[in-house]
């Protein structure tokens, strides 16, 4: 046998952590003085205690003191007596050894944090060894076995109790406190604050535990394919090459930069537009247009107007005011007319998001204006910033220097487009400067790691719970997450990810907020208004989920509405209580949404 081999035997034989002295002079304290039961129940379980006659002591004067009745060596005898405990403890004279060895119960709370120390230690002994033997057994994936690994180690410092079950009277009791603290809190928030008045007064915040899904329609996800040409303040690249910080042209002929991209897309159902001056652009069936009906002009997708095409109606985009770009075709101002919509053999497609207020931005030789959308973040905000409550935010699509500047942007009310050109006004560098020594101290943490696994994920936020606090998780966003496993099916994957978001919110005991993405059903009805069968890939998001909210913009589908700047927040499921629609502020340049102004507000 090796030398190494000798010596892993050798730290096999040792004895776990413990000190039997201590565990003696804390019973031996309790049975002298029920001050020392007291200070000693707030530190330790009986679970603490490595040797099981201890454990049994401890167990009957807790007993005797939760009655009510003196707990000294005849009573604590008499309990174990009836237990039938009390010769396997060593009898009625260990318990008389046991008060004899302690000159004062003054030490009691000193000695129990000796025992707790052990404890925690032998546990974290039997972690590690089940650790040990998840390595070796091998059984399963390997994400989900350094998972397990991290949960134990993570009960360790958490000091889980090893039951899964309580009794109803002590449910009771714990509720009954809840409900009196509330009441003495009177107005005062007991959850997460979100930021938005009507919201907080229907939730009382976000509470920990719960998983919010907040929906709205898709940020990304209209995708153009990789050889459209794109024109570029300098000259021209295509929907392939740009990278997140790259500048485009939006509509209005004026440089925008790219504030995020998606990766690659392939087998979406796609189509080739055709127009009237003979340019074409291929799409997927969820890209946006803005084009003009004789009823109406509206943001469509590809599909939409494929359908309404084919009962007549005709649609129009006007043209993008004059540039100076070698190779272009197209004449400035006036109208295009879309003459086809035709389904073509998938291609890779991607899709960009700008920084311009209205989202759009062009595309092809010709200059054709295309659409997208944004999402605010202003429950983190509220949470961080205002309440000084520990945040982190997991971007699957912004980069964090984006998410910063949109947190700029709307906490000093400052123009998005100020901030991206940096030409900014002496009282306007004030503000930034004013906003930064608050944004300085707010205890927001952005992860913007490429390819974020859900075991990533949890890793981190346990870290930040023992490390920080940790009070509010926000994820942007659901659809973006992947496991990189064979699945059977995207819906299921999802699914997985709702569940396990579900299961962190209980774990770490705070809200976690995924942002979803909604289908194109909303768009296809008359009503507009999302419902929570809107969901993208919902399969057991509804159900996981203690809230759902849906966002909906009725000036983003009629952009002649009389509701233009208004949002409505609809909470479209409510575990704990009413559903209700709250109509807030839609501040597109500075990137968030407000209360709306109300009477004696």
């Amino acid at each position: 046998m090796s030398e190494q081999s000798s010596g892993s035997d050798r730290e096999y034989g040792r004895t776990p952590p413990q000190d039997n002295v201590a565990e003696q002079s804390v019973l031996g304290g309790m049975m002298l003085s029920k001050d020392a039961i007291a200070d000693v129940v707030e530190v330790l379980r009986g679970v603490d205690f490595y040797k099981p006659a201890h454990e049994s002591i401890y167990e009957a004067i807790i007993s005797l003191y939760g009655r009510g009745e003196p707990a000294d060596a005849i009573t604590v005898s008499d309990e174990l007596t009836k237990r039938g405990e009390i010769e396997r403890i060593g009898g009625p004279a260990y318990l008389h050894t046991l008060i004899s060895s302690v000159p004062t119960a003054a030490n009691a709370g000193f000695y129990a944090e000796i025992v707790r120390e052990r404890g925690v230690l032998r546990r974290l002994v039997e972690a590690g060894t089940k650790i040990v033997q998840l390595g070796y057994s091998a059984d399963g994936e390997v994400d989900d076995i350094v998972n397990e690994a991290q949960a134990e180690i993570y009960q360790v410092a958490e000091r889980r109790s090893s039951e899964d079950y309580t009794v109803l009277k002590e449910v009771v009791e714990a509720t009954v406190d809840e409900i009196e603290a509330a009441g003495t809190q009177g107005e005062g928030m007991r959850g997460v604050p979100t930021g938005f008045i009507e919201l907080d007064e229907l939730t009382q915040g976000f509470q920990g535990g719960q998983m919010i899904v907040i929906a709205a329609r898709p940020a990304m996800g209209k995708a153009l394919a990789l050889d459209t040409a794109i024109p570029t303040p300098t000259g021209w690249t295509t929907m392939g090459e740009i990278a997140v910080g790259d500048e485009v042209i939006a509509a209005d002929g004026t440089p925008s930069r790219v504030v995020a991209a998606t990766e690659v897309m392939t087998e979406r159902p796609c189509y080739r537009v055709t127009f009237d001056d003979g340019s074409e652009i291929v799409a997927d069936e969820q890209h946006q247009w803005l084009t003009s009906t004789d009823d109406t002009s509206a943001v469509r997708t590809t599909e939409q107007i494929l359908a309404s095409m084919v009962v007549g109606e005709r649609h129009v985009v006007a043209n993008a005011p004059a540039l100076d770009r070698p190779d272009a075709v197209y004449e400035p101002e006036g109208r295009r007319r879309i003459t086809a919509v035709e389904p073509v053999e998938s291609v890779p497609v991607r899709c960009i998001e700008i920084d311009h207020p209205s989202h759009l931005y062009l595309a092809g030789r010709t200059f054709i204006p295309t659409h997208n959308s944004t999402l605010a973040l202003d429950v983190a905000r509220s949470a961080a910033i205002k309440h000084n409550m520990t945040t982190v935010i997991f971007s699957l699509e912004m980069s964090r220097n984006e998410i910063a500047m949109r947190l700029l942007s709307a906490e000093a009310t400052l123009n998005m487009q100020d901030l991206r050109k940096g030409r900014l006004q002496d009282e306007q560098w004030a503000k930034i400067a004013t906003t930064m020594g608050k944004m300085d101290t707010a205890p927001l943490f952005i992860d913007d790691s490429p390819n974020m696994s859900l075991m990533e994920i949890r890793a981190k936020c346990r870290r930040l719970k023992q490390k920080h606090d940790l009070k509010l998780v926000v994820l942007d966003y659901l659809q973006l997450m992947s496991s990189g496993k064979k699945v059977e099916s995207r819906q299921q994957e999802v699914s997985e990810f709702s569940r396990a978001l579900k299961l962190l919110a209980k774990e770490l005991e705070v809200p976690v907020i995924a942002l979803s993405q909604l289908n194109r059903g909303s768009e296809q009805r008359q009503d507009k208004k999302p419902m929570v069968s809107d969901l993208r890939e919902s399969g057991s998001i509804e159900q996981d989920a203690d809230m759902v909210i849906l966002l909906h913009r009725d000036d983003v589908y009629d952009k002649e509405s009389p509701r233009a700047g208004e949002a409505d927040v609809i909470v479209a499921k409510h575990r704990n209580g009413p559903t209700k629609t709250i109509v807030v502020a839609f501040q597109g340049h500075y990137s968030r949404f407000a209360n709306m102004a109300h009477e004696g507000l």
